[in-house]
């Protein structure tokens, strides 16, 4: 039977997963730690050396998800622990995540609805955007935001996209023209739409310069990560018009403080990093995650390795 830790508990769906299995975790006492033989990684636990080196034993590190900034993969490499993730459990959840939040932004949504309300059928104020023939731009082709670009596709606007990392078949094949710099992307969008991990390269890669270099009246959305936004200068760009609007469900520091500026103002739509927490996405990050961890368990190689460099020499 197998050892693992859940700093997050497993749901009952993962029952079947779960018969070869004893179950660790914080409820069981943290000295338990030391007989892991797996970690499951929530995103809200950082996982260091230090971390690593509770548990002896420990033979892989299994993220929940997408991104993986809290866990040290250098760390896990220099002790030749495999780390895998979930990088296509949350692609579709995410992308219609993030065309609720444009629809709700361009449309209006949120705040017709609190309008009519408070005041009354009458009272509504302005017009929302229309999407057929206005221009998406895409920071990043990846996995979500290939499919943000095909169902642009589908309201028949003009799709860009900047992403140093895709070739330009690649992105024909999706009906998307690759541009040579993100200037050009945001001079162009009516909506801008990030889809770029956390590094040091990309951290407030949204600034000030990059808000003001956006179409005059675009709406900005972020489904990412929200270190790659400089929030003060956004609310900026919103509160002096620049910008119609953002929808936002990543922020700089999570929870975000309520009174935090973005939150009191009207063409803002929120929601607290749970674009791709629905019923099949939360299934298919859990099923995903634990599989590939009984796979190295097993000493079979999973599909998705952060450090496939060292399962060769792991082997030997």
């Amino acid at each position: 039977m197998f050892k693992i830790w859940f700093d997050a508990p497993p749901p009952s769906f993962c029952q079947a997963l779960l018969e070869a299995v004893e179950v660790l975790g914080p409820s069981s006492g943290l000295e338990r730690i030391a007989e892991a033989e797996a970690f499951i990684c929530p995103g809200n636990v950082q996982y260091d050396g230090a971390r690593m080196d509770l548990a002896p034993k420990l033979r892989v590190i299994a993220r929940l998800g997408v991104g993986y900034e809290n866990i040290d993969i250098a760390a896990a490499t220099a002790r030749r622990i495999p780390v895998v993730y979930a990088p296509d459990a949350p692609t579709v959840s995410t992308a219609e995540h993030t065309w609720a939040l444009i629809l709700a932004v361009a449309k209006k949504v949120i705040a017709a609805n609190r309008t009519l309300r408070a005041a009354g059928w009458d009272a509504w104020f302005g017009p929302g955007m229309e999407l057929f023939g206005c221009t998406l731009g895409l920071i990043g082709l990846g996995r979500i935001g290939s499919r943000v670009a095909q169902i642009g596709r589908a309201f028949e606007m003009r799709v860009l996209a900047f992403d140093p990392y895709v070739t330009e078949d690649r992105a024909a094949s999706l009906g998307v023209a690759l541009v040579p710099s993100l200037e050009l992307l945001l001079r162009e969008a009516d909506v801008v739409s990030l889809h770029a991990p956390a590094t040091t390269e990309t951290r407030c890669m949204m600034d000030a310069r990059r808000f003001a270099q956006m179409k005059p009246g675009a709406i900005f959305v972020n489904v990412s990560r929200g270190a790659l936004v400089d929030e003060t200068a956004l609310a900026h760009a919103l509160r002096q018009g620049h910008l119609a609007g953002a929808g936002l469900d990543v922020f700089a520091e999570e929870p975000i403080s309520p009174d935090h500026p973005l939150l009191a103002l009207d063409n803002v739509v929120v929601s607290p990093h749970i674009a791709s927490y629905t019923t099949a996405g939360h299934r298919r990050i859990w099923e995903t995650t634990m599989r590939q961890a009984l796979q190295v368990l097993r000493g079979e190689r999973p599909p998705h390795l952060l450090n496939p460099e060292i399962w060769a020499s792991r082997r030997r």
